[in-house]
């Protein structure tokens, strides 16, 4: 070993790679931090819309966390979890704050969070090198690394390569390759909080809207499925997006993976109870008598909205509100609360946050070293973990970043 201090290499410099690596070298090691990208910690810069929401106070592992292996998570943010992130980044000079349970830089600038693990990193003589891309990892005794331009070995291994999730295909790197000859039992990957693309024609008419709604999505089988989610939903010239749309992505892609099909119903005015929609319902028609239709909807709904449902219930937009169109106006009532869409895919895992899928958790101990291949550690989207939006996919990173550096540098402490 080098002056008898053990080596570390890292294979991957985002969130979960950087923070492996800083762990690893308080405890003492050489620490190697491998980046295929020619600057680490770029992704890092897209979250939360470039303010970095790095973690959340509300966090309940079993409502927030999904996985094929669920019931393993809790043991990972017992080791390390909130507070432990609190005062990580303090430890590294960042000062945070918290909207509505979400903790951000007290900048709220993504780059000041970048630039407090790129000083740590310096400050503890982390030999961070990038455009590397990694070609094959042959493991006799020690781990050796083939970047084709030459071989590095180490006493232990940690691979944060993280997934394509948010980058092109010219960027993204395949670090599941590395793995797959080590007989690692793989979760298939798939796109999670990304898109959703649905089939009907009329989404063309609708994109740009944004408006405060409920998103209900099923998925038929033998036993129908359907999660809700409430807040600002997108509607694009090809389908659903936002939010509400993202959390429940990951199981549409999963069942429409499996061939099921997926269909999602949109409440337009989810604040109101059914016994107040009603009243208002027989309000705003007797207000809009003798108006044009398009008026009533449109005091209700966003404008392409309104034309869309209007079309749909066999109105014209100059129809006046009356006896004879009541039946058709109660109908467009209904469509406001319930209006149905089929889902038929997802946008690309390029266009998603995060990939659900990867390492089963079963393949790895509470430590997260690899069961069959002792010395080898995994953490951040290699694993079979992914949390909802909110900043509790980036704190599954420094969990499980923290938990791999320390423990491939043979601690076991806080």
């Amino acid at each position: 070993m080098e002056g008898n201090r053990k080596r570390i290499g890292v294979i991957g410099g985002g969130a979960s790679g950087m923070a492996a690596a800083i762990a690893a070298a308080r405890a003492g090691c050489a620490v190697t931090l491998l980046e295929r990208r020619e600057k680490p910690g770029m992704k890092l810069l897209a979250t939360g819309n470039g303010r970095c929401n790095l973690s959340n106070r509300d966090l309940q592992v079993q409502r927030d966390y999904r996985s094929r292996s669920a019931f393993r998570l809790p043991v990972f943010f017992e080791q390390f979890g909130v507070k432990d992130t609190v005062r990580f980044f303090e430890s590294c000079g960042l000062l945070l704050t918290e909207r509505n349970g979400g903790l951000y830089p007290r900048s709220m600038q993504a780059e000041a969070v970048r630039e407090a693990l790129l000083e740590e990193l310096k400050r503890w003589d982390v030999d961070v090198v990038c455009g590397c891309r990694i070609e094959n990892i042959r493991r006799d005794r020690l781990f050796y690394i083939s970047s084709g331009r030459e071989e590095l070995c180490f006493d232990r291994l940690i691979l944060a390569c993280g997934s394509a999730a948010g980058l092109s295909p010219k960027n993204a790197a395949d670090g599941f390759a590395l793995v797959r000859g080590l007989g690692l039992e793989m979760v298939p990957l798939l796109p999670s909080l990304v898109a959703l693309r649905c089939e009907e024609a009329f989404f063309p008419a609708l994109a740009g809207v944004r408006c405060a709604a409920q998103v209900e999505l099923h998925v038929q089988g033998a036993r129908e499925e359907v999660w809700r989610e409430r807040g600002e939903v997108q509607l694009t010239d090809y389908g659903i997006s936002g939010i509400p749309v993202f959390q429940c992505s990951r199981f549409a892609a999963a069942a429409l993976q499996e061939g099921k099909r997926v269909s999602a119903f949109l409440d337009f005015l989810p604040e109101y109870a059914p016994e107040q929609w009603e009243a208002l319902c027989g309000r705003q028609f007797r207000l809009c008598r003798d108006k044009r239709v398009l008026t009533l909807a449109s005091g209700m709904v966003a404008a392409k909205t309104a034309r869309v449902l209007l079309r749909l219930c066999g109105l014209h937009a100059e129809d006046p509100v009356g006896e004879e169109t009541k039946d058709r106006i109660f109908a467009l009532f209904g469509l406001m609360r319930r209006f149905p869409v089929t889902v038929t895919g997802t946008n690309p895992i390029s266009q998603a946050q995060v990939c659900a899928g990867g390492v089963s958790l079963n393949e790895v101990t509470d430590h997260l070293e690899a069961k069959k291949v002792p010395g080898l550690f995994l953490c951040g989207e290699m694993l079979d973990a992914d949390g909802r939006c909110g900043g509790y996919n980036l704190q599954w990173a420094w969990t499980s970043g923290i938990i791999a550096g320390r423990h491939a540098a043979g601690e076991s402490g806080t």
